[in-house]
């Protein structure tokens, strides 16, 4: 089999990332493995687009926050894609890929606490409301990597929690809902807060019912 047409999704991919970011990134990752381009390499290059969303935020320019850590989240595909079709994959270039991740995710939501206290009539509400949602989103990915570490596989949330995948469980649901929410901020910015007041809520709701579904799986 041509090394670049090996299967490229992993297990633990959302329904978002199946359909939508994995396309996207299975078009990217090819040529730029061609073009010898390390999967660390790539790991860095989404790192640097979603700290440049994390700007945008911190701007109130919500569009272009949106759309970069977006555009973050599809090229996050992009390391592992390029690893399992080069075999190039590497313990350290896992953990530089989850940290990087997870950066990302804590810059956009500084960024945002940011954006909202210049710009908006919302200071007193925007780093709790930031806070929050940043102490959601580490709790529920910490879940799933205590579980890989322990269970030696990824977490299977598709299968455990299908309505939830579809939501808030995974990464690439929060941020493309995220995005959305971003665009739509250019007309009303109340759109963003009420989108990130909801998934911060859906997220500790997850965060509790990932816990109880492990309780028996684990046992």
């Amino acid at each position: 089999m041509n090394k670049f047409r090996l299967p490229l999704a992993k297990s633990s991919d959302g329904p978002i990332s199946l359909l939508l970011n994995r396309p996207l990134s299975h078009a990217m990752s090819g040529p730029l493995a061609g073009a010898g381009v390390t999967p660390n390499q790539a790991t860095l290059l989404s790192l640097a687009i979603g700290l440049l969303g994390a700007v945008g935020y911190a701007t109130g320019t919500w569009w272009v926050g949106g759309l970069l850590v977006q555009f973050s989240s599809v090229f996050a595909g992009v390391d592992g894609e390029i690893a399992r079709r080069t075999g190039a994959s590497s313990k350290y270039g896992d953990f530089l890929d989850t940290v990087a991740d997870r950066f990302v995710e804590y810059a956009t939501f500084v960024g945002l606490g940011v954006g909202l206290a210049r710009t908006t009539d919302l200071e007193e509400w925007a780093w709790p409301l930031a806070a929050f949602a940043i102490g959601g989103s580490f709790m529920l990915a910490s879940a799933s990597e205590k579980y890989r570490s322990v269970m030696h596989e990824n977490y299977p949330k598709r299968q455990l929690e299908p309505a939830f995948a579809y939501l808030v469980g995974g990464r690439d649901a929060r941020v493309f809902y995220l995005a959305a929410a971003s665009v739509a901020a250019m007309w009303r910015v109340e759109v963003l807060v009420a989108t990130v007041v909801v998934m911060t809520a859906l997220v500790h709701l997850n965060y509790f019912v990932r816990v109880l579904i492990l309780r028996g799986r684990m046992a």
